[in-house]
């Protein structure tokens, strides 16, 4: 897809969304629900920086999530801040989580890495189960909308002031995302993804690249969470629970892993078929695991990823070449050699 198509395609989606208001009720959808799908589209996004570029399976990045969500809840109970104030101290306490696992998760790769990231998870989970005077427990906290403090007053956020916060960073994650995947960073993501050994042969150092991307990703889920508490009043252990992070994950492989707007398509997807087939069904799980199996048989590299190789483009395909390049843009400086 040619940069001038896809600038086009970009513009067209966001203007889609920024109609949202207007459009959803043609669908018979309520605000809320698209809402929730850009929110949730800033966390699959976070699983696509770790899966779908780095290749290290994140499977427990709900706790970042959660983390944000806790974040929020508990600074609005606690500390009586505002609207922007909570949301960056959710930002906070997910970026302060994924420091804090970072280390331990550094150093580890394929299943394991997957299964420290979901104990880590279980941990925190367990932690906002118990902790019941402070967490609510298991009821979960309610977490009152707090007013967007401005200059001449506090005004009141309402579902529609929501959905156009929400679009607007939506919006921001992407143009990160993409500029990050396309950096010199994101190339050196994909060759650790391709071939982590030949990455380090080159004299790379794999473990601070990696490093970075976990707090990137922490932050991103945070931001998610803390938007998704203060999107439905409530902040509950769940949003920590590893079946949180499988959604996640399932929702990028849907959308397509290592593609900017895979995201978007695989929250889509996930959000809006869970809201109609949870209201006809309470077994909406199962016709729901059976959209993303046909999925994986008939669009193993999902719905975008498949489009990007029918347009001979396919994002999987990084060459030795690309591998050097990454390796040229880190490099200390010699002749002949990229800075």
């Amino acid at each position: 897809m040619k940069a001038r198509t896809e600038l086009i395609a970009s513009a067209a989606v966001v203007m889609v969304f920024a109609a949202g208001p207007v459009l959803s009720p043609l669908a018979h959808l309520d605000i809320s629900i698209v809402s929730e799908v850009l929110v949730t589209s800033i966390a699959v996004m976070s699983v696509n920086l770790l899966l779908g570029y780095t290749g290290l399976p994140a499977f427990g990045n709900a706790a970042y999530f959660g983390l944000g969500a806790y974040g929020v809840a508990l600074s609005v109970k606690y500390l009586d801040v505002n609207f922007i104030e909570s949301i960056l101290i959710g930002i906070a306490a997910a970026f302060l989580g994924g420091l804090i696992l970072a280390p331990f998760l550094l150093r580890r790769r394929g299943i394991y890495f997957g299964l420290l990231s979901i104990a880590f998870g279980q941990v925190f989970y367990f932690i906002a189960y118990r902790y019941t005077d402070v967490t609510g427990g298991e009821d979960g906290m309610n977490v009152p909308r707090p007013p967007l403090a401005l200059p001449s007053a506090h005004v009141a956020v309402n579902e529609l002031a929501m959905y156009y916060l929400a679009l607007v960073l939506f919006v921001v994650a992407v143009i990160m995302f993409r500029g990050l995947v396309r950096s010199p960073f994101g190339r050196t993501l994909i060759a650790i993804r391709q071939n982590e050994t030949r990455a380090r042969y080159l004299g790379l150092n794999t473990d601070r690249f990696i490093f970075v991307a976990l707090l990137i990703s922490a932050t991103m889920a945070g931001l998610s969470g803390a938007m998704f508490a203060l999107l439905i009043n409530f902040a509950d252990p769940l949003r920590l629970d590893w079946h949180q992070s499988g959604y996640f994950v399932l929702s990028m492989i849907l959308g397509g892993a290592g593609t900017v707007w895979g995201s978007l398509v695989g929250a889509f997807i996930y959000v809006i078929g869970h809201d109609i087939i949870s209201t006809i069904t309470q077994w909406w799980q199962i016709f729901l695991g059976a959209l993303f199996v046909a999925c994986v048989l008939f669009f193993p590299r999902g719905i975008l990823g498949t489009v990007d190789v029918l347009l001979r483009r396919s994002p999987q395909a990084f060459t030795d070449d690309d591998v050097d390049a990454a390796f040229e843009a880190h490099a200390p400086g010699e002749v002949g050699r990229g800075v």
